[in-house]
């Protein structure tokens, strides 16, 4: 099943797959909370509200026994620091450049979850920034790379130039 998940996910465009446990994210929802608790979040008060829907993805979704992580490369072909020297011209950040991400990416979730739902008859459910879903660290946790000082996901094939999505994945007596 998880070589057939591979395959679909690349032939939707996904550049990266790996596939984590709900709880994966515990030491990063411990250090979210540090740093809530330290004041860090400044006036970002949404932030705070409710950190354990952040912290714990069964919060969003008690029964999720997997998370799937897929990663989009929208790296560019060309030098982007390139229009840094044309001064007459502004620049726009790679990731502002195209459809926007969110879209691009939910779509493909989706028609991934479609399959899977029909291949597995478990159900699913996608995120791609759209809810209080820790991507960098469930991504971390999948294989996909590792954090960086800037905080970003880092890929080793990809660089941090990685658009971020999620399926919560729920099968057996939890999903009826």
């Amino acid at each position: 099943m998880k070589a057939e998940l591979i395959h679909q996910a690349r032939a939707l465009g996904f550049d990266c797959i790996g596939v984590t446990d709900p709880e994966a994210t515990a030491d990063a929802g411990r250090h979210f909370r540090e740093f809530l608790d330290a004041g860090a979040h400044g006036d970002m008060a949404w932030l705070a509200a409710n950190p354990e829907r952040r912290t714990d993805p069964r919060v969003l979704w008690p029964g999720v026994r997997s998370v799937i992580m897929l990663g989009v490369n929208y790296g560019p072909d060309e030098n982007p620091l390139a229009i840094l020297a044309q001064r007459s011209r502004g620049a726009i950040s790679v990731y502002a450049q195209g459809d926007d991400y969110h879209d691009l990416i939910k779509k493909r979730l989706k028609v991934l979850a479609r399959w899977l739902v029909a291949a597995s008859g478990c159900e699913v459910k996608v995120f791609v920034d759209t809810a209080a879903v820790m991507e960098k660290p469930l991504s971390l946790a999948a294989g996909l790379g590792w954090q960086g000082k800037h905080t970003n996901l880092v890929s080793r094939e990809f660089g941090s130039w990685l658009f971020l999505g999620a399926i919560f994945y729920q099968c057996g007596a939890a999903a009826r």
